[in-house]
This record gives C-alpha cells, sequence and structure tokens, in this order.
C-alpha cells in the first residue's frame, strides 16, 4: 500500500481542510515529517490508518477524540485516502461518531461513523465494519498488525531493546500474538488444578459413604473393625470397607426376617384383644346412652314447668298494657284540636307581621316625603336668589352700553391731530373737540361685565332645573305615601276610624301610623302567647300518639310471645313423654348384672399388646435402615471407587502435561511452551536486525539472544551484543544512546520483515519512524539515513517522523507541519 493523496477535515489538530499530494514523492525514497513538537506530525499517521481501518496507533487516542477542538461547530471530521496496491488505485473516505452543529435550527446533531471504498472497475463498499473488511482483506493485515509493520515508534522497539525477558515477553506476546500459547499452559495448569479437585472430592466422598456403613447389632468383632476403619479416615482403605459391608448386609437381612415374625405374632394378638373391646364398647355406649336418655326426661320435665311460668307472667304483662293504652287513647283524643288552632294562629300572625313591616315603611316615606319638600322650598329660594341677582346684572349692563356710546366722542377727539383730516367729517382743522367724562366706561370693561353676565345667566338657569326638579320629587313622594296609607288603612278596617291621609298634616299621619304600629305590635304579642300554648299541646298530642304506637307495638310483641309459648308448652309436653318412653324401654332391654371394669382391663391389656408391637416394628424398621442405608452406601462405593481410579489417571495425564507446557518437568528445560515459541520468533527477529545493524556499526555490532537452558529459563528472551573488536559479549543495555538507537532501529526492522514473512507474504510499501533520531551524532545519523535510504531503495516509500534539524538539511522531500493558535497546517515540500 503507497499512499497518493491524504485529505483531512477538522481532524485532530487540524482546524480546516488540509490536502496532501503525497504522489509527488514517486512512490519510493525517503521523506521527511518535520515539525514542532506536539504540531501534529504522528497525527498524519494516525489518518491515514483512521481512514483504513477506523482505528488509531495511539491507546490513549480514541476515535470519540479524533474531531479538532478548532473546527467551527458546522464543519464535518472526515479523512480520504488515495493510494495504490498491486497495481491498482483506492480511494476510501471515513467519517468517525461525531457531533456538529444542525444545518437547520439551532442546536447539534449527532452523526454516526460511516465509511465507503471507491474500487473500480469494482462496485463501492459502504459502512464504516464494511469497508474495514474489505481493506484488511485486500492488504492482508488487520489494523494491529499494520500498525507493527508501518509504524516504527521510538518508544516502542527502544522499550523492546532494553526489557528483561518478563516485559520482553509481554510485548512479543502482543507482536506475535502469542497469548494462545500462554492461555495453553494456563489451561494445562486449571486442568491439573481441577482433576487434582476432583479426586479430593471423590476420596472425600469416599470417606463420607465409609462412614455412612451402619454396624449397630452386628456381632462385636465386626462393629469393631468397622469402628476403626471408619476412625482412620483413609480413602485407600475403600476396599476392605466394601468387604466388611457385605458381612453387614448378611446380618442385616436375617435380623430383619426375624423381627417381621415378632410383629406377625403381635398383630394377631392385637386383632383378638380388638374384638373383646369392640363388645365391652358397645355396651358401656348403650349404658352411657341410658343415662343420657334419664337426664334428658329430666330437663324436659324442667322445660314445661319454665313454659307454663313463662305463659303466666306474660299474660299478667298483657293486661297491664291494654289498661295503659285505653288511657293514653282518651288523653291524645282530647288533645286532638290543637293542630288546627295552630294552623289559624300561625294565619292571622303572619298577616299581623305582613302589616307591622308595611306601617315601618309608611313612616320611613313619611320621612322621606318631609326631607323632599324642605329640599325643593330650599332650592327654590337659591332660585330666587340667583333671578334677582342676574336682574341687577342686567341692568347695570345697560347703563354701562349707553355710558360707553357717550364716551366714544372723547376717545375720537384724543386721536385728532391739526392738519390730519378727522376720521369722521373729514375736516383737517378741529377748533371744538369733544371733552371725556373722568367717569367713563371702556370696552374692556364692558367686555368683563359681559362675561359676569353670561355666566350668572347659566347659574340662575341650572337654579330653576334643581328647583323644578326637586319639587317634582316631593309631588311624587307624597302622592305614592298617601295612596299607600289609605290602603294601609283599609286594611285596617274597623280599627281605624281616622280621616283619609290626604285630609291629615304630616304630623297627623305620623301620629295615626304610630298608633296603629302599637295596636298591630299588641295584638301580635297576644297572638304569638296562643300560638306558644297550642303548639306545646300539640306536641304533646303527637308524644302520646307515639307513645300509644309504641304500647301497641309492645302488645302485639307480648301477644305473639304467648302464642310461641304456648306451641312450646305443647311440644315440651310431648318431649317429657317421648322421653320418658325411650327410659323405660332402653331399661327393659339392658341386662341385668354386669362388671364395670371389664372395658378398662381390656382396654390396658390391648395397650400392652400395641406397645409390644411398636418396639417389635422399631426393631424391624431399624434393622431395614440399616439394611437399606449399607446397600446404598456399598452400591455408592464401588462407583465412588471405579470413578475415583479413573480420576487418578487423569490427574497424573494433566499434571504430566501441565508441567511438560509450562517448563516444570523435573530434569528437563525450565522454558515454557510460550517463550519456546516467542524465542523461536525473537531468533528470526535478531537474524533479520543483524543484516542491518552490522551494517550500521561498520561490522562491529551483532545482536545474539541469551540461550537460558543452563539456567532454567528465565532469561530466555535476554538480548546481548557481541563486540567484534573486543571479541566479547555483553549485554545490550551496555550500548550508548546513540548505539542503542540504531539496535533499536534495527530491531524494529526486523521485527518488521518477521511480520511480514508470518502474514503470508504480505508486502509492506510505505513504512514510517517516529522520533529517536535526536540521540544520533552527524555519523550515526548519516549512517541511520543511508541504512533507510537503501532499505527504500528499491519501491519502498519511508516516512521520517522527526524534529531534528539535521535531517531537514538531509532529506529534501518533506511533509512540514507547522502549529499556529487556530490549528496546525501541513504542506508538502520538494527542494
Amino acid at each position: 500500500m503507497k499512499p497518493l493523496h491524504l485529505t483531512l477535515n477538522a481532524f485532530g489538530p487540524y482546524a480546516g481542510r488540509t490536502d496532501l499530494d503525497l504522489s509527488v514523492f514517486g512512490g519510493s525514497g525517503l521523506f521527511l515529517i518535520g515539525g514542532d513538537t506536539g504540531a501534529g506530525k504522528t497525527a498524519l499517521f494516525d489518518a491515514i490508518t483512521f481512514a483504513l481501518y477506523g482505528e488509531t496507533t495511539g491507546e490513549n487516542r480514541k476515535t470519540t477524540m479524533l474531531r479538532s477542538d478548532f473546527a467551527a461547530p458546522e464543519a464535518e471530521t472526515y479523512v480520504e485516502l488515495t493510494f495504490t496496491h498491486r497495481g491498482r488505485s483506492y480511494t476510501v473516505r471515513r467519517w468517525p461518531d461525531q457531533q456538529r452543529a444542525a444545518k437547520r435550527g439551532s442546536g447539534f446533531v449527532k452523526s454516526p461513523a460511516k465509511a465507503e471504498l471507491i474500487r473500480e472497475p469494482d462496485e463501492p463498499v459502504s459502512g464504516a465494519s464494511a469497508v474495514t473488511a474489505a481493506i484488511t482483506k485486500l492488504l492482508g493485515i488487520d489494523a494491529r498488525q499494520f500498525a507493527q509493520v508501518s509504524m516504527l515508534a521510538q518508544n516502542d522497539f527502544t522499550r523492546l531493546l532494553n526489557a528483561p525477558s518478563a516485559d520482553r515477553a509481554a510485548i512479543l506476546r502482543q507482536i506475535f500474538d502469542t497469548a494462545d500459547h500462554q492461555r495453553l499452559g494456563q489451561a494445562a495448569v486449571q486442568h491439573a488444578r481441577e482433576a487434582e479437585d476432583a479426586c479430593r472430592r471423590l476420596d472425600d466422598t469416599l470417606l463420607m459413604q465409609i462412614g455412612s456403613l451402619m454396624g449397630g447389632g452386628a456381632d462385636e468383632d465386626t462393629a469393631s473393625q468397622l469402628e476403626k476403619l471408619q476412625a482412620d479416615r483413609d480413602p485407600y482403605a475403600a476396599g476392605a470397607a466394601a468387604n466388611l459391608g457385605k458381612s453387614l448386609l448378611e446380618f442385616d437381612e436375617a435380623n430383619e426376617k426375624r423381627q417381621q415374625n415378632i410383629v406377625n405374632d403381635l398383630d394377631e394378638k392385637i386383632a383378638r384383644g380388638d374384638a373383646g373391646v369392640k363388645i365391652a364398647e358397645e355396651r358401656a355406649a348403650r349404658r352411657q346412652k341410658l343415662a343420657g336418655l334419664i337426664e334428658e326426661e329430666k330437663r324436659a320435665a324442667e322445660v314445661e314447668r319454665q313454659i307454663n311460668a313463662m305463659l303466666a307472667e306474660l299474660q299478667t304483662r298483657s293486661d297491664a298494657l291494654k289498661k295503659t293504652i285505653a288511657d293514653t287513647e282518651a288523653t291524645r283524643a282530647a288533645l286532638g284540636q290543637s293542630d288546627a288552632e295552630q294552623l289559624k294562629i300561625e294565619h292571622r300572625i303572619e298577616l299581623a307581621e305582613g302589616l307591622t313591616a308595611t306601617c315601618a315603611t309608611l313612616l320611613q316615606d313619611l320621612d322621606k316625603a318631609k326631607a323632599a319638600k324642605a329640599d325643593a322650598e330650599e332650592k327654590q329660594h337659591a332660585y330666587a336668589e340667583a333671578q334677582a341677582a342676574l336682574d341687577e346684572l342686567e341692568t347695570a349692563h345697560i347703563a354701562m352700553q349707553r355710558q360707553l356710546n357717550a364716551n366714544r366722542a372723547g376717545l375720537l377727539a384724543q386721536e385728532l391731530v391739526d392738519g390730519q383730516p378727522c376720521p369722521v367729517c373729514g375736516a383737517v382743522h378741529h377748533p371744538h373737540p369733544a371733552a371725556l367724562p373722568q367717569d367713563h366706561v371702556t370696552e374692556k370693561a364692558l367686555e368683563g361685565h359681559e362675561k359676569t353676565l353670561t355666566a350668572q345667566r347659566r347659574k340662575t338657569a341650572d337654579a330653576s332645573r334643581a328647583a323644578g326638579d326637586a319639587a317634582a320629587h316631593a309631588a311624587e313622594l307624597r302622592a305614592t305615601l298617601l295612596r299607600e296609607a289609605d290602603a294601609f288603612f283599609a286594611r285596617r278596617g274597623a280599627r281605624y276610624e281616622g280621616k283619609p291621609a290626604a285630609e291629615l298634616t304630616p304630623d297627623e299621619l305620623r301620629d295615626a301610623l304610630l298608633a296603629q304600629q302599637k295596636s298591630l305590635a299588641d295584638g301580635l304579642a297576644g297572638l304569638q302567647a296562643d300560638h306558644k300554648k297550642f303548639k306545646q299541646q300539640a306536641d304533646k298530642a303527637r308524644a302520646l300518639a307515639d307513645q300509644l304506637d309504641n304500647l301497641n307495638r309492645q302488645l302485639a310483641g307480648l301477644e305473639k310471645q304467648a302464642f310461641a309459648a304456648t306451641r312450646k308448652s305443647a311440644n315440651a309436653k310431648a318431649g317429657h313423654a317421648a322421653a320418658a318412653a325411650r327410659v323405660q324401654q332402653m331399661q327393659e332391654t339392658m341386662p341385668k348384672r354386669e362388671d364395670p371394669d371389664t372395658l378398662p382391663k381390656l382396654q390396658a391389656a390391648l395397650s400392652r399388646l400395641r406397645a409390644d408391637r411398636a418396639a417389635a416394628m422399631a426393631a424391624r424398621d431399624a434393622a431395614v435402615h440399616r439394611l437399606h442405608t449399607n446397600r446404598a452406601a456399598l452400591a455408592g462405593l464401588d462407583k465412588t471407587m471405579r470413578q475415583s481410579a479413573a480420576a487418578r489417571d487423569k490427574r497424573a495425564m494433566w499434571d504430566n502435561l501441565s508441567k511438560t507446557i509450562n517448563g516444570n518437568l523435573a530434569g528437563k528445560v525450565k522454558l515454557p511452551f510460550e517463550q519456546y515459541v516467542q524465542a523461536f520468533y525473537f531468533d528470526g527477529v535478531v537474524e533479520a536486525a543483524n543484516l542491518r545493524f552490522t551494517r550500521m556499526t561498520d561490522g562491529q555490532y551483532r545482536l545474539l539472544r541469551r540461550k537460558s537452558e543452563a539456567v532454567g529459563g528465565k532469561t530466555a528472551l535476554d538480548l546481548d551484543v557481541f563486540d567484534a573488536y573486543t571479541g566479547k559479549t555483553r549485554p545490550v543495555g551496555s550500548l550508548s544512546g546513540g548505539e542503542s538507537f540504531m539496535a533499536a532501529l534495527c530491531l524494529a526492522l526486523g521485527i518488521s520483515d518477521t511480520i511480514q514473512q508470518n502474514a503470508g507474504g504480505v508486502t509492506i510499501e510505505t513504512l514510517f519512524i517516529d522520533e529517536g533520531f535526536g540521540s544520533l551524532d552527524a555519523d550515526a545519523l548519516e549512517k541511520a539515513v543511508d541504512t533507510l535510504a537503501g532499505l527504500a531503495g528499491g519501491d519502498k516509500l519511508i516516512g521520517v517522523i522527526s524534529h531534528v534539524e539535521a535531517l531537514q538539511d538531509r532529506l529534501t522531500r518533506q511533509v512540514r507541519v507547522t502549529k499556529t493558535r487556530a490549528g496546525s497546517k501541513a504542506e508538502i515540500v520538494v527542494e
């Protein structure tokens, strides 16, 4: 895979759209990705990896963090990569999960991850997962393998160079995916533990089954042997316990038969005893029944006596109640007219109250009429005063008009000038001009008086209207009062003998109304007293009616009780007679002589037999229980012994396999299977690394894997360096910083070569090397660049990611990354 064109939009540190035409590098050779630390150099490789696989190379760089913090809210984050592979051109475009500003309205919308792959003439591929699968199939490696073989990061391959065996094993486990070999060893250990646990569980089961054997009732020697086996708790004594259990079975079977015979004999005796007890119980039951019949006859006689006494008492109470009812009925009849009288008085009270209210209203209306009359007289007087003032003002106004006319000649004469014509006659000489009186009237004074006159006219008109309205209102109130007063006097009838209201003065009318008001009050008081008296009588009559109803109900209840008691008396007599007849009949059928202790004696004997049978049954059940328990224990013991033998064989097999895989066999090399596989891969890596390392160091150094069979395999992946100048081998950690970088670089290239070989012939056409060149001197840097140039001399494109200035001078083909406050920018430079 060789990249031709890379486009980033709102990706990582790149805020806007960044286009990089990588085809200008010609598809081979070295080029530099340069810029300050943190500018976004490694982000370009992340963009390529994301476009291909939807992932990044950094553990801490998640795909949800790819959107640029510098991007505009509406900008879309995506990467587009055009590349060639085996002569064909492909374009892949991929968008991560992101939130951007909505195109319509406000707020943000969440866009899911998506991708598309264009591969003419084939059909395009759409969908994030589908594109990733297509790229993996096309390139032959997945995202993890691509990151391992296409990106050589300084921290990763330097850590691999200096790591101890245990840490290097973890690194190689990730690189060469040997975790399955480690899990194989762990699985073998787990199976060995499970096999050991199974053996222990079966041993516990054997001990439990030996302990469940029951020797109770056996001979002393057999019981003693069993007790010793159970106390020893030795699972390997299961065979001896099985033989002993067979003897216990024979004894238990014989004991069970013997106890069953005893139970059968006792069952026959109990059956005979049950028959005798039954006969005795029947006779005792008849005696008990006779005693009950005698007691029943006594109770029947007592019931008959009590019912007759109750009948007598009910008759007495009924007679007394009838007399009370008659007396109450007479009293209630005497009070029966109270309700009617009460209704009449209530009607008269209602009429009197209405007349009283009317009289009070008339007195109020009389006061209103007097007030209206006084108001009308007052407003008439105000009108007369206003009219007099108006007459005086009009007379004065006429006088002022006459005086003003007389004054006009004097005013005109004051304005005449000799030699100028008179405005009246036209003469230019004015020998006798008119004189102006001292008390003259001016136009302004006349206008002021006219305003005063106009205001007085309005005031007089208002007073006239007010006087007229008040007089009309007073007349209306008086007419209404007289009409309603005559109607009131008419309703009083003979109780009013005075004149009609129109013939009375206001004071006389008031006196007449007050007299009627007092008369009504006196009459109303008398009516209310009568109403109270009749109401009390009516309430008493109703109470007597309720009492009478209650007495009648009591009488009906007594009569009902008497009827029921009469029937009970008849039934009691019949019951007494029947009970006496049953007693006589039972006495005639009973035997004359019988021992009352027969039944207790038979029952005691039967109880003893049943106790003996229960003891025999318990002994038989114990024998049966021991028989079944021992039989089950022997069957389980035999089965568990077979399972235990198989489990021990399985334990031996897994223990041997676990020790073999994990390098724990006694007398053998202590090398786990996973490290053996890793050592095989690592030998290939070291061999590939030495092809470049020896050349870069002018033949001085060669890497060697330390052979560790003699020291238990704990350093099987440790790395040494052979120094051809001294002829000695020493730890790789003794190399200088620059030498360590060259060794680590060669080791990383060796890993890349080995992974390509293991990936089924996959060819890596593009390689990125991230940092590490700052530790090299000029000579070492030149050799490293020459080595990489030789590696790229065929058809491979190698990008060096570094901020070292010497590389910027050495490598003329560059991708320059610039960091700004608004985000990073990148451009292609070819010098």
